[in-house]
Order: structure tokens, then sequence, then C-alpha cells
């Protein structure tokens, strides 16, 4: 046994995202939360982490402050990303004889993260207590993750939809050809629904509520019933509670220009393969992962919009993730390290 397992060293898996973050170790999960932290202005005490604090938003005296520390897949608070890390890594347990030894971690970042956002993504892992980072592009795990076969000589395209951005990505022999992001992404979703509510009925909603009205929906129209929706806020004229009725239909008029932007990304993706790539990623169709893409009718109508089939994974929530244990378990075949080569 080498010195490092005897002593309880530890191999993490991290999914580091805008809305959640998810980390596995030998023994499953880790964590699982939004990335979120709830901190006393007075103390600096962190209050709740995860979903608790998240469930806090909005609702605190004025001396808590909620904090979401990753945007568009990024640091953009380097102190708190490093504390929600600290306990997401589960530092604060160490001192156990298992876990005398800070742990290893994978994690992704976005494929067009600058050189100073992955060294900020690393530094907060150390600082967190992780002994050392391997940095791969969130697209790759979720290719990893879904199964899809990236080592094979046909070019497969791969569109992962988080909260804060959509990586789009094309594969070949086991490396990444051609890769685009954008913003447009579940985040920008809900967003479009607070602004038709506002548009049409000069109805107020939270961020929480319209991402709400977007589950329902996409779950409706996912079990094939064409249901309206009563949509409760506040008037922006009267300040007064006020309802609205929004329908299925209505929610996919308004996904329609945020699924038209993702598109063009992935078009131009394509322009950007070589020639017998792009044919094999048009024969083949995209395959579609991450928490926006369970969107009700978003594979339907992306696939109208590209004039390519589009199929959506079982998981999609979790493929990040689990091309990050595919990592840490060196399950790649041998020889084919550069797609998993860190950044």
């Amino acid at each position: 046994m080498a010195l490092s397992q005897a002593l309880g060293a530890t191999h993490l898996a991290v999914d580091l995202g805008t809305s959640c973050t998810r980390v596995n170790g030998p023994r499953g999960v880790r964590f699982r939360g939004a990335s979120v932290l709830a901190v006393d202005t007075r103390t600096g005490k962190i209050m709740a982490v995860g979903d608790a604090a998240k469930r806090m938003a909005g609702r605190t005296p004025p001396a808590i402050e909620t904090i979401s520390p990753i945007r568009r897949g990024v640091i953009t608070d380097f102190d708190a990303a490093t504390r929600l890390l600290w306990h997401a890594l589960g530092q604060q347990h160490r001192g156990r004889l298992r876990s005398w030894l800070p742990p290893r971690v994978v994690a992704g970042v976005p494929a067009q993260a600058t050189e100073v956002q992955k060294s900020a993504v690393e530094e907060a892992f150390q600082f967190a207590g992780a002994r050392s980072v391997r940095l791969v592009p969130k697209a790759t795990l979720a290719a990893i993750g879904a199964g899809v076969p990236v080592w094979d000589a046909t070019g497969t395209m791969v569109v992962d939809i988080g909260a804060g951005t959509t990586e789009v990505a094309a594969f070949a022999f086991g490396n990444m050809v051609a890769a685009e992001s954008t913003t447009t992404a579940g985040d920008a979703f809900g967003a479009a629904i607070s602004g038709y509510l506002q548009r049409e009925h000069a109805l107020a909603l939270s961020a929480e509520a319209a991402e709400a009205v977007k589950i329902t929906l996409s779950r409706a129209l996912a079990a094939g019933r064409n249901t309206c929706l009563e949509v409760r806020g506040r008037d922006r004229v009267s300040d007064l509670p006020k309802s609205a009725m929004m329908s299925v239909g209505e929610l996919l008029l308004v996904a329609a220009p945020e699924v038209k932007r993702i598109a063009a990304t992935v078009i131009s993706v394509v322009g950007h393969c070589p020639a017998s790539v792009a044919d094999d990623i048009i024969e083949r169709g995209l395959v579609l992962t991450g928490g926006g893409a369970l969107l009700g009718g978003l594979a339907e109508q992306l696939g109208r919009m590209v004039g390519m089939s589009v199929h959506l994974v079982d998981s999609p929530l979790l493929s990040v993730l689990e091309g990050a244990v595919r990592c840490v378990a060196d399950s790649a075949p041998s020889g084919q390290q550069p797609l998993l080569a860190p950044m």
C-alpha cells in the first residue's frame, strides 16, 4: 500500500458550478448543495452553507449577507469561494487518522476560461486544503460522464448547459477539436421568464420564483400536459399581490430566443471543425447534458434550429461530476492521455 493511502489521502471529484457544487469521494457523496454562503458581516462567521444558505437569500437581516462566489463557471469572490470549498471538501472534519493528508482534487472549469480564472480556481482549492488540483474542461468531463465515445475516430459534439454558461465542444481521437461557450444558460431562461411576466402582466418575480415556474412548466411539458400555471408575485405598479397565468406554450415562446443563441454557438463550433469531423457531427447529432438541458422542449427546439438530432442524456445534472469521478479512477485507456491532461 502506498504511503499516501496508508495515511488516509483521498481523491475527490468536484463539480464547481454556478448554482450547485457537488463533491464525491471514495465513499460516495461528500457534499451536494447550492454554491452559496450566508455570512455574518459583523463577525465574518459563516452562518450557513449550501442549500441552507440559499434558502436564506432575500430573507436575512442586514447583518447577514448571502454570497454566491461562482458566476458563469468561474470564481468572482475568492475569499467566499475558498470558504465554500473548505466546507465542500470536508476540511472542517480533518484531524481523524483517515484524513491526515490533504485530498487530491479533479475539478472542471470552462473550456475558454482565462489563465487568471484557472489560477483562481486552483488557488481556491489549495487554500481550502487540497493537496493538488487537476483542472479539466467541463465539456470534457461532461462528455466522459455522459458516456460519449470521445476516443473514437468519429467526431462527436457535447452541449453542456449549466446555470451560468453553456459549453459546446467537439471531440475526435480523444482530443477537443473545437469549443466555445455562451452565457445563455439555465439562469438566462429564468431571467427570460421573469422579463416576460413583467412586460405582459406587470408582475414582478424573484429569481427563485421564476426558477420555480420554469421547473413546474418544464415537468408538465415532459409529461405531455398542456398546463397553465398560476404565478403569484407583486404588481409592479401598485406593489400589491398579483397573479397571472402562464402556459406551457408561453414557456416555449419565451425560451426560443435563448435557445436560438445556443444554436448559434453550436453552428459556430461546427464551422470551426475539420470537414470530416463536422460531417460526423451532423450525421450523429448532438449530446445534450447539464441541468439547463432539463428545460421542457429545449432538445426539440434546439434540434429544429440546428437541423440535427439531439440526444438528452439520462442524468444531465451529474454528467460533469461523473466525468470527474472517472478521471479520478483513471478509467481512460492507456496511451490516450491528451484529453485528460491538466489544463
